[in-house]
């Protein structure tokens, strides 16, 4: 048998012995001895006795990766930081359907929360990680995601051009260390040394406490906003509720403070030059102002589909007789809504690679740009940044690279597990089939009733399918033997039965026509449509929203941060203030 065909079978025994040379070659230091035992232990046919076993292993995989990259003080864009971030969702998404109480395992989910947050933040997502470090308080105060989030919040505050936003995050952050210091007598050694007394967080708790009182901060949950109506109301209240609002601010708060979509190009610098326009020399701001309104535009459509019933009709398409396709297919306006929103999101992405295309002079201004060619190529099956991209510094472009990589199949030769998007979230279809059927082929959004009927009538119809391929090799076995029997009967010149083969094998060979025309047929019927079902499609769907929109906060930072770049510089340039419409 080939060995890589072999399955072996991981139970709590075999995985405890993982676990524990694990921290043997991590404690080691040596790096070799880390990669080894991760080519070790690396099988695609495991058997994991249960879901359990399976986190604990894809766990142990993800924080060998994880001190390979830290060890080795690679690039930021390193495969070992992708690969650890992989694993980590695939030990996450193992307990998602686990409902268990037991300590044990509610710790293991816990840490997997807390470093995936913690690599997430790596690759530059400082709102990407935040509701994984939080999940991991939720779930038993982790001290390494408490922590965590102090420094983060802290490293956000000096990354803002809106001072007022700063300090927000600067009492989150402080928030943050007095929780931690609640349990300081239990923490060890390593964390506890994060509260030194001449460490970062105390300095800045005793600053913060100098110069702030948290009555100073009452705003939160204070401040009253106008509604022009209830379905006004409504609609704010979903977009905070749901984190959809172009203000990191969102990102902590849900309250009626943070209903506003400020984030935005701050007031620029540049160099003079007499031959630009004023529009010309607002071009930036302007064009970053249509990507915010082409989100929430988007962000709208979902609102108002999400209140439409799947049975409700609308008199845009009442004109024409409909066909019952029997597919259980939604055809309204909600769906419409839907499919207007996830195109015109996912059109943003391309949109933002035109915008720093233009703003760092990439690639020629009229070459085609999209998202994928301005951050990166394709070499040998994988993503790989844009090699002026490898040289930046700029945390903000990385984290635009790896949301790349979530939204697009980096491994797309293959189609294999291992790539980002799979694990982003393994239950929905891919972002890009569901583009491409919008675009290009056919999609139907099914509610969860007729996706259950199509899933059993689905199911039927693959047996015949199999009976019917099963049938052909059958005749084609057939036909082989004729055929041979025909070869015999004219080298040996017997004439008197060679009609009735003949007529035996063209019989078999329409047979066979037949046959690979209905199993054609239906291959080329089946893929013509993708099937989804509505709950996930709105999984799916609400998740590139949440990309989207975080791209583009991504996106006014790292411009934020070139603009403190060139101040740096000693450069001659002038200031400009950006003017609004009334």
């Amino acid at each position: 048998m080939n060995e890589q065909a072999q399955t072996i079978l991981l139970d709590d025994s075999a995985i405890a012995l993982f676990e524990m040379r694990a921290d043997e070659v991590i404690s080691s230091n040596l790096i070799n001895e880390i990669i080894g035992f991760i080519n070790a232990i690396e099988n695609p046919n495991y058997v994991f006795s249960n879901e359990i076993i399976k986190s604990r292993y894809y766990y142990t995989i993800a924080n060998c990766q994880s001190a390979a990259f830290t060890k080795t003080n690679t690039n930021w864009h390193s495969e070992e930081l992708g690969k650890s971030v992989i694993n980590y969702r695939k030990a996450l998404n193992a307990l998602q359907h686990i409902e268990n109480t037991d300590k044990h395992i509610i710790n293991l989910k816990s840490r997997i929360e807390t470093n995936l947050g913690n690599y997430l933040c790596s690759q530059g997502r400082v709102l990407c990680c935040k509701n994984h470090w939080e999940m991991a308080i939720s779930l038993d105060n982790n001290p390494v995601a408490i922590i965590r989030k102090a420094y983060n919040n802290l490293n956000l505050a000096g990354l803002l051009y809106d001072e007022g936003h700063s300090y927000y995050h600067y009492y989150e952050a402080y928030k943050s260390i007095k929780e931690g210091l609640k349990e300081f007598d239990t923490l060890d050694p390593e964390l506890s040394s994060a509260y030194n007394k001449n460490g970062g967080l105390i300095k800045f708790k005793n600053w913060f406490e100098t110069n702030f009182e948290e009555s100073d901060f009452h705003l939160i949950e204070s401040y009253k906003e106008k509604f022009e109506s209830k379905e006004h109301f409504s609609y704010l209240k979903w977009c905070g509720d749901n984190t959809l609002f172009l203000n990191e601010l969102n990102d902590e708060y849900k309250t009626e403070l943070v209903f506003t979509d400020c984030i935005t190009l701050p007031g620029h610098t540049t160099i003079m030059n007499q031959t630009l326009t004023m529009s010309e020399d607002l071009t930036y701001h302007g064009n970053f102002d249509e990507i915010k309104n082409d989100y929430i535009y988007a962000r709208y459509l979902i609102f108002i589909a999400h209140n439409i019933p799947n049975d409700n009709n609308h008199f845009y398409n009442t004109t024409y007789q409909h066909t019952d396709d029997m597919s259980h297919a939604i055809t309204n306006l909600k769906v419409q809504h839907y499919r207007s929103a996830f195109k015109t999101l996912y059109a943003i992405f391309d949109k933002i690679a035109y915008f720093l295309n233009s703003f760092y002079d990439y690639n020629d201004v009229d070459a085609k740009i999209y998202f994928h060619n301005f951050f990166g190529k394709f070499e040998n099956g994988r993503l790989k940044p844009h090699s002026k991209l490898k040289e930046s510094n700029n945390q903000f472009l990385h984290a635009l690279f790896y949301i790349l990589k979530d939204i697009r199949d980096s491994n797309h030769k293959d189609n294999s597990f291992d790539s980002e998007s799979y694990w982003l979230d393994p239950d929905a279809e891919q972002f890009s089939k569901i583009r491409n059927a919008i675009e290009h082929k056919s999609l139907k959004i099914i509610d969860k009733f007729g996706y259950r009927l199509l899933k059993t009538e689905t199911d039927f119809y693959e047996k015949a399918l199999t009976e019917e391929k099963n049938n052909l090799t059958h005749l084609e076995s057939e036909i082989t033997v004729i055929c041979k029997e025909i070869k015999t009967y004219k080298d040996n010149h017997h004439q008197e039965n060679l009609k009735e083969l003949i007529e035996q094998r063209d019989k078999l060979s329409r047979k066979i026509t037949l046959s690979k025309i209905k199993i054609n047929e239906k291959v080329k019927r089946a893929k013509h449509s993708l099937m989804i079902c509505e709950t996930d499609f709105e999984s799916r769907l609400t998740l590139l929203m949440k990309l989207v929109r975080r791209s583009i906060i991504y996106l006014s930072l790292a411009i934020h941060w070139e603009q403190q770049k060139s101040k740096d510089n000693n450069t001659v340039l002038i200031s400009r203030e950006v003017p609004l419409k009334k």
